[in-house]
């Protein structure tokens, strides 16, 4: 089945490698982002069992789209703790969690993240940072560095120490903040011997008391809590930095950054609000449905195609009378309009997946036309698009219904073609009529 390309996913994101002490990394380098819909439709529409997951016997199956990539809980992560470094409300819902060290130059590159995402959800996500140290032979100063981050982490900077650590690692001539300054202000080239003492005379600018910074940075006790964050790595197999979870899981994507980390915690934020199993099929074919999606530029009035694909009317019904539809953002490009989906990134779904029902009649040869938009073969959820001109290589999608009257609605919708561009238009309501 061939896919609508929604502009809002083709992203760009950096693909950070891994410091790791058994081999040399590989450059980063700049690639499109994979989604989860890739990771979790790599398959058709097939568990990793390959049993189907929709069928006819089987028509409507709870289902969850990160269920396919959030597969089973890293063994053996320790808990988060109060004695865990932590950006964010210590409460929140999403917990990301990086093993880094500071002289790991990949690190270095994902480390602004840190406080660029938590900031985008003040909230909802918290970022625990752990020390996942080096032998000397790998990095020569990654232990004495780490010494350093949890002595200021003493004196209540450590995450001011942290960025500034990281930001001072290596110039970085791409970088304005710090592409001007000599190259006497970066110390992953310096000797072992020679870093306490470069770090003395520049500390106090972060509010760090020198002389107490160099006896807790070589105390009995730091050294000992950077040797056992180093012994717990290893203990539970974390070999290369930055290592990354989310919510107790290793992370599933090649790429990190802003954009895949919204879409992962728009997607389990979305979780509470999925329905725990698939509704009772309600439709009539007897009767005749039509719904009125009202829209903040006016009413679109569309027939449902109850005898045509009964699965997704029964859905688009159920939903509707729940309110599901109720104030959701509009996607809007000049081929298409798109709802539906409460996570606002074309993936999230009601908490269940139904089958394809595909009627060889139906078509996008007119605007107008009414389809699910489905996160893989057989996996139809919640979000609907309709078309503002003529499509083609869409034979695979589910076609429900047909606009009869707001036609015109559809161009006068904001074009919004990017899921990181505030929402212009909304869904208000779907109100259903049965005859």
């Amino acid at each position: 089945m061939k896919k609508i390309l929604l502009p809002a996913v083709l992203i760009l994101a950096i693909l950070l490698s891994a410091c790791n002490a058994a081999s040399k990394p590989a450059e980063a380098t700049a690639v499109p982002t994979t989604t989860p819909t890739e990771v979790a439709t790599s398959g058709g529409d097939q568990t990793a069992s390959g049993a189907a997951i929709t069928s006819d016997a089987n028509p409507c199956v709870p289902y969850n789209l990160l269920s396919q990539s959030l597969t089973t809980p890293f063994p053996g992560l320790p808990e988060v703790t109060d004695a865990d470094y932590i950006v964010g409300p210590k409460d929140a819902s999403i917990t990301f969690m990086v093993y880094s060290e500071p002289q790991c130059p990949y690190c270095a590159q994902f480390d602004p993240l840190i406080e660029s995402f938590t900031a985008l959800y003040p909230n909802d996500v918290r970022f625990v940072f752990r020390l996942r140290p080096f032998p000397e032979s790998f990095h020569d100063k990654s232990i004495l560095a780490s010494q350093a981050m949890v002595a200021a982490g003493l004196q209540g900077k450590f995450d001011e120490f942290r960025i500034w650590i990281f930001l001072h690692q290596n110039k970085n001539p791409n970088n304005p903040a710090v592409a001007d300054l000599p190259d006497t202000e970066f110390w992953a080239g310096l000797a072992p011997a020679d870093l306490d003492e470069w770090l003395k005379e520049r500390i106090p600018e972060l509010g760090i008391e020198p002389d107490q910074f160099l006896k807790d940075m070589f105390s009995d006790a730091v050294v000992k809590e950077v040797q056992d964050a180093k012994a717990s790595a290893d203990a539970i197999g974390i070999s290369g930095t930055p290592t990354l979870f989310i919510n107790g899981y290793q992370w599933s994507e090649n790429q990190r950054g802003n954009e895949i980390f919204s879409i992962y915690t728009k997607l389990l934020l979305n979780r509470d609000k999925e329905y725990a199993a698939c509704p009772a099929i309600t439709v009539d074919n007897s009767k005749s449905y039509s719904a009125t999606i009202t829209t903040t530029k006016g009413d679109i009035v569309v027939d449902l195609f109850a005898d045509k694909a009964p699965n997704a009317v029964n859905s688009f019904i159920f939903l509707a009378r729940e309110g599901w539809y109720n104030n959701l953002p509009i996607i809007s490009t000049d081929q298409f309009v798109l709802s539906g989906d409460p996570t606002d990134t074309g993936y999230g779904g009601p908490g269940y997946a139904y089958k394809d029902e595909i009627d060889s009649t139906l078509n996008f040869n007119e605007p107008g036309t009414l389809a699910i938009f489905g996160v893989g073969a057989g996996l139809n959820g919640s979000t609907f698009f309709i078309n503002k001109i003529a499509l083609t290589g869409q034979e695979g999608r589910t076609i429900f219904g047909k606009v009869t009257s707001g036609l015109d609605v559809l161009n006068k919708l904001e074009l919004r073609d990017n899921i990181f561009n505030p929402a212009l238009d909304t869904v208000l309501s779907v109100t259903i009529t049965e005859k």
